[in-house]
């Protein structure tokens, strides 16, 4: 068989060894090939006894009749062959040459850096700790006073003379009426983003809520026709009380620990390795 067929027809099966033997490594490091707390030797490496434990662990899990000897057996056999595949696929360069395997390595990684900040339970005072410190989460849309008008016809040019008279400093609604646009009915009142979509789509609404009070964006799309967005005035949302929306903090407490823990590990990668870079 061509060499390099063969080693591609290995890298598959090497990178879905390197994914499995990844995932049974998360949680923490087992020992070393040297160290007694190997349950087999494996060239240079080894199968730790933590993995071989969590190995039995999922197959008692999953069986109803007590293991025997040839389960346990069969639950090694496993560990090695991923073991084996592992160090095949390093040997192969396949972390430097495939994407696939490169980025199972990298997520598996990820996940071994945030699984302690991922498996503990805050209490109640972390979680009101941190809403209490981030008061612009948990609210509601913004409500948005706003006016928009859309010119006559898809004229890029006439977009273009409104754009240059906003520039100018010229008041919207004047500048609108220069060029012959017209006004969306939207009401002159303060509404509520969902209430805004009714009256002027979804692309006045996202539109308005990129603006602070007093700038304007377009010309946008929005129906096939060239409209102009002017955010008149802005008021906060509501801010929904802490027992409402607890189990929203604690998933929002969660993704920020595992972004601190990710960055602390790398943080420690860095110190340890030397990194040098081109330019």
């Amino acid at each position: 068989m061509d060499s390099r067929l063969a080693r591609r027809l290995f890298g598959v099966g090497a990178a879905a060894g390197l994914v499995a033997a990844l995932a049974t490594a998360l949680g923490p490091l087992d020992a070393g090939p040297g160290s007694a707390d190997v349950a087999a030797r494996v060239g240079d490496g080894g199968v730790g006894r933590a993995s071989y434990r969590r190995a039995i662990e999922a197959l008692e899990a999953d069986k109803r009749n007590p293991l025997t000897p040839a389960d346990r057996a069969r639950a090694l056999d496993r560990l090695i062959d991923e073991e084996l595949l592992v160090q095949r696929g390093i040997e192969l360069g396949l972390p430097e040459s495939e994407p696939s395997v490169r980025k199972a390595i990298v997520d598996a990684m990820v996940q071994f850096a945030v699984a302690e900040a991922s498996g503990r339970p805050p209490d109640d005072a972390e979680l009101r700790r941190f809403y209490e410190t981030r008061p612009d989460l948990f609210r509601s849309d913004p409500g948005l006073r706003v006016s928009a008008a859309a010119l006559p016809a898809y004229e890029p040019a006439a977009a273009g003379r409104l754009a240059s008279m906003l520039r100018d400093g010229r008041p919207f609604e004047a500048a609108a009426g220069a060029v012959g646009a017209s006004r969306l009915p939207i009401p002159d009142a303060v509404l509520p983003a969902a209430k805004l979509t009714d009256y002027g789509g979804p692309t006045v609404r996202d539109t308005a809520l990129g603006l602070e009070p007093g700038e304007t964006a377009g010309a946008v799309e929005a129906g096939g026709r060239l409209v102009f967005v002017h955010l008149v005035e802005r008021r906060p949302g509501a801010r929904a009380p802490f027992e409402a929306v607890r189990p929203a903090v604690e998933e929002a407490w969660r993704r920020v620990e595992r972004e601190t823990a990710l960055e602390r590990y790398l943080a420690e990668l860095r110190r340890s390795t030397t990194v040098e870079t081109a330019e």
